[in-house]
């Protein structure tokens, strides 16, 4: 049976609060409909919260060798603010690949080679403005090669190309939209995980080397599932 934990009756409290004024802002809505949907939103989003917490828990109890059991974990600063920065950020979401990389950050917040507190809280940051499609293709530039080999598409063989290219091959969602890769591939230029244009020419060789930066590995290794060997 799935373990289960105490809902946070004062966050329930602020949520339905959240939801009464959201309702309350819209013209002609009666009072009967303003109870009925904020109380609503309020157990879904409870839910929510709770689903997330019991799936690191089982994860954390996975793990429990290598970061310690949740006595140990409760007393570590460092995990009760990774682990409150990530269900915030959940809160706000449904993408199950995003609510995963949350649970893997908290967890590898207490890890023996976990970045120090200031860089975590960076990563938190990008964690909540990067879409999966942004994690994806940092994924893919950190190792091309090792990208198609996992998703089971052959490599293209360029003279000459840009490395929008292979995106485009490689992330069959995006082929045919240059606008959405120079977007996302924006998105992690500006951050300082990729490096260079992802419209630039280049050779074969060059394609398909790693784009990612330092710190680009560092986020990467910290949203890694932590139960990957």
């Amino acid at each position: 049976m799935e373990p289960t934990y105490p809902v946070d009756s004062d966050r329930r409290q602020g949520l339905t609060r959240v939801a009464e004024m959201t309702v309350a802002s819209i013209p002609g809505v009666g009072s009967a409909l303003q109870i009925a949907m904020s109380e609503g939103l309020a157990r879904r989003l409870s839910e929510r919260r709770e689903k997330w917490l019991n799936q690191l828990a089982e994860k954390v109890f996975r793990l429990e060798d290598q970061i310690g059991d949740f006595a140990h974990l409760a007393a570590n600063d460092t995990f009760v603010d990774a682990v409150t920065t990530a269900a915030q950020i959940a809160d706000r979401t449904s993408r199950k690949e995003k609510l995963e990389l949350l649970r893997n950050a908290a967890i590898n917040a207490v890890m023996p080679s976990a970045p120090d507190e200031d860089l975590q809280q960076l990563f938190f940051d990008l964690i909540a403005r990067f879409t999966p499609t942004h994690v994806r293709l940092l994924k893919l530039l950190s190792d091309p090669p090792g990208w198609f080999d996992r998703v089971g598409i052959a490599r293209p063989s360029y003279y000459s190309a840009a490395r929008s290219a292979i995106i485009e091959v490689g992330m069959p969602e995006l082929n045919g939209r240059k606008d959405l890769i120079d977007r996302y591939g924006s998105g992690l230029s500006t951050t300082g995980l990729v490096n260079g244009s992802l419209n630039g020419m280049m050779t074969e060789n060059g394609l398909w080397t790693p784009a990612t930066t330092e710190l680009g590995r560092q986020f990467l290794s910290f949203i890694e599932d932590p139960e990957t060997p």
